[in-house]
C-alpha cells in the first residue's frame, strides 16, 4: 500500500516559514543517498491525515510540483507544535526501492485475553514497537500480537511466537525470547487503616489565689 502527498518546491527560509504556516503549509526537505536535498512545503491536513492514517513508518509517494516522477519517502522527522500538536517541519528521506531498511514499525494488540475478561491477572503491553529490516515497499503498516491466548499470570507472547510478513526480518541481536505481551498479578488495592480519633484530655481548670 501506498499513498501520495503532494508538495511544492519552497523558497522561503528563515523567520519567512511562519508566514507558510499561517497558510496551512508545512516547510520540509527531501534527502536521502545519492539524492539532492531540496525545500519543499506541504498542506498540513493533509500531512496529518498521512501520520494519522498510517504513521511515520510507511512509505509514501511524494509528488512534487513540476517533476514528473514520484520520490518514495519515509517521514524521518515530525516536529510538532507543543501546544497545538500541529506539524511545524518534517524530513523526508527519499528510498532507494532495491535497498532494504531498518524503521520502526509499531506494534498493535488484537484480541481479548481472558486472564483480563475473568480479572485473573493484568495486561502488561512491554514492547511498543519492533526493529525490523525489508525493502522499503514491504514495510508493513503495523505488526499485529493476539492476545487472545493469554489466560494465566506468566503467560506471555514473545517475538518467537509472531510470524511476520513475507520479506520482513528482526534484527539477529534481538533475542526472540523477549517478551512483546504479558500477564501480570492483578495488584489488589490495600487499605490503610483508619487511625481512632484520641479525644483531647481536658486540661484542669486553675485554682483562683485566696
Amino acid at each position: 500500500m501506498s499513498l501520495k502527498l503532494e508538495a511544492a518546491r519552497r523558497s522561503t527560509s528563515g523567520r519567512q516559514v511562519g508566514q507558510l504556516r499561517r497558510q496551512g503549509l508545512v516547510p520540509g526537505v527531501v534527502y536521502g543517498h545519492k539524492v539532492a536535498t531540496i525545500q519543499v512545503e506541504v498542506p498540513v491536513k493533509e500531512l496529518a491525515r498521512m501520520v494519522h492514517t498510517v504513521g511515520k513508518s510507511h512509505l509514501l509517494q511524494l509528488k512534487v510540483e513540476g517533476e514528473r516522477n514520484l520520490r518514495p519517502v519515509l517521514i524521518k522527522e515530525l516536529q510538532l507544535n507543543p501546544r497545538t500538536s500541529a506539524a511545524v517541519h518534517v524530513d523526508f528521506f527519499q528510498v532507494n526501492l532495491t535497498e532494504k531498511l531498518t524503521v520502526q514499525v509499531q506494534i498493535v494488540l488484537t484480541g481479548e485475553s481472558p486472564a483480563v475478561k475473568f480479572n485473573v491477572g493484568e495486561l502488561l503491553h512491554v514492547v511498543h514497537t519492533l526493529e525490523v529490516s525489508c525493502l522499503p515497499n514491504a514495510i508493513p503498516g503495523e505488526i499485529v500480537v493476539d492476545v487472545s491466548g493469554l489466560a494465566e499470570v506468566d503467560d506471555a507472547v514473545r517475538l518467537s511466537d509472531i510470524v511476520l510478513p513475507d520479506g520482513v526480518e528482526v534484527s539477529a541481536t534481538i533475542d526472540p525470547t523477549e517478551i512483546l505481551v504479558k500477564i501480570a498479578q492483578a495488584r489488589v488495592a490495600v487499605e490503610e487503616p483508619v487511625a481512632e480519633a484520641v479525644p483531647a484530655t481536658e486540661e484542669p481548670a486553675p485554682v483562683a489565689a485566696e
